[in-house]
């Protein structure tokens, strides 16, 4: 007879690769999780070889909420893809496994859901640990990603109101409503400190297993047409920083603006994405197409950046600054 899955399960997927005492910490962080419910961790190895997997199996054998899946090494997003098709929860996080959870973390995303049930999505806040190289950043979510302090972030249709959460006698600022007019203007959110409703996940398509940088933003993106989300500015995960082994090291300084541009370009294809938001995508494309020509300049490919940049003069999209950057940009460069 198949098992009857309890309500509100929670299901933590955690790629990882070669990530052993790490991918060890993680989940014993979501397992100390108190008050927070029925709850799984499903680790899906991505080919490890430095014993992760045997290191999981032999440290949780007697812990039936633990899973451990095994994959050839496909990457991060076919990893959370496989572990997204196990997962048996109504609600889901995919928690790095170079992060951890604080205590308090999944009672927090479950007082949100209970008192808006509505949302498709809650995100909490964040930081970083300090190490030999870096202080410790506070409040990655709302201070650090590039989205919340773009100039028309305040255009998007979001309310704000004060929230008890478990555990505090002071109130939570909680920010919620429809977050895809912010999100199309630069990144909002982390993987880590999400649990997310799996029926807007399964609405919103699987991770593109194609994109190595930044396939967590165009995710989002897609998940915020599922319906409205939130933020609550409570500290709830921590994020490695600064690690030889992540993704987000090393890449060129192009990379952010054309993996915009390339989400913007998936939008305009849906026909769900430019109903009622033509206006405000067409504005982010624009952005997204001057901010490209601009990291090319500074990527010394001029004639490409030329290109780019006579688009936006014929478009008529910051075309004085476009122009500037069209006949001086080698020169402005060497100054900048």
């Amino acid at each position: 007879m198949e098992a009857i899955e309890p309500a509100n399960l929670s299901s933590i997927v955690i790629p990882t690769y070669n990530r052993r005492e790490l991918t060890l910490r993680a989940i014993r962080s979501v397992l100390d999780q108190e008050h927070a419910g029925a709850l799984e961790v499903i680790v899906v190895d991505d080919g490890s070889s430095d014993g992760t997997a045997d290191a999981v199996a032999e440290e949780f054998r007697q812990d039936s909420r633990v899973r451990l899946l095994r994959s050839p090494h496909r990457y991060a997003c076919a990893a959370r893809n496989l572990g997204f098709a196990a997962a048996r929860g109504d609600f889901v996080c995919f928690l790095d496994s170079d992060d951890f959870w604080l205590p308090g973390a999944l009672a927090t995303f479950k007082a949100v859901f209970a008192h808006r049930p509505e949302l498709a999505f809650v995100s909490i806040e964040g930081s970083t640990r300090a190490n030999g190289r870096q202080q410790a950043i506070p409040r990655i979510v709302a201070s650090v990603s590039p989205g919340w302090s773009h100039a028309s972030f305040h255009l998007a249709p979001l309310q704000r109101t004060a929230l008890v959460l478990p555990g505090s006698a002071v109130p939570a600022e909680l920010t919620f409503g429809d977050f895809f007019p912010a999100i199309i203007n630069g990144d909002l959110f982390y993987l880590s400190g999400m649990l997310i409703r799996r029926g807007s996940i399964v609405q919103a398509g699987p991770f593109n297993e194609r994109l190595r940088y930044f396939n967590d933003w165009e995710f989002f993106a897609r998940l915020c047409l599922t319906g409205p989300g939130a933020y609550v500015n409570r500290d709830g995960f921590r994020r490695e920083t600064d690690r030889a082994d992540q993704i987000s090291r090393g890449r060129p300084v192009t990379a952010m603006p054309r993996r915009h541009l390339f989400i913007l370009r998936n939008l305009l294809r849906s026909s769900q994405a430019m109903e009622g938001y033509r206006p405000q995508l067409a504005s982010a494309m624009a952005d997204a197409q001057y901010a490209f020509a601009r990291s090319l300049v500074q990527a010394r490919r001029y004639r490409w950046a030329r290109r780019y940049l006579r688009g936006c003069i014929g478009e008529r999209q910051k075309t004085a600054r476009s122009a500037v950057w069209f006949l001086f940009g080698p020169v402005l460069r060497n100054i900048l």
